[in-house]
């Protein structure tokens, strides 16, 4: 879902809403989007015969770094 007008804008904040279902994303021109999750992402995972669902806040943040990662740039740029 592309979040931002242009590529050359870059996303500066990102806020979940604690109750709704919603994210809040903002660019460096000073637009803002508004995006509902999907049902989807919603639903907890189901249990595994064998298999531990971890929880908790620290798992999630452990998720959404790996997400934002792909999305960051690289701090230095390799020079060719």
């Amino acid at each position: 879902q592309p979040v931002v007008a242009k590529k050359k804008n870059k996303i500066t904040h990102v806020q979940f809403n604690p109750i709704y279902p919603i994210i809040i994303i903002g660019d460096d021109q000073g637009h803002v989007t508004c995006l509902k999750l999907s049902p989807n992402l919603r639903k907890m995972p189901k249990e595994k015969k064998g298999q531990e669902i971890q929880k908790g806040p620290e798992v999630e943040i452990t998720k959404l770094d790996k997400l934002l990662n792909l999305v960051r740039e690289p701090a230095n740029k390799p020079e060719k």
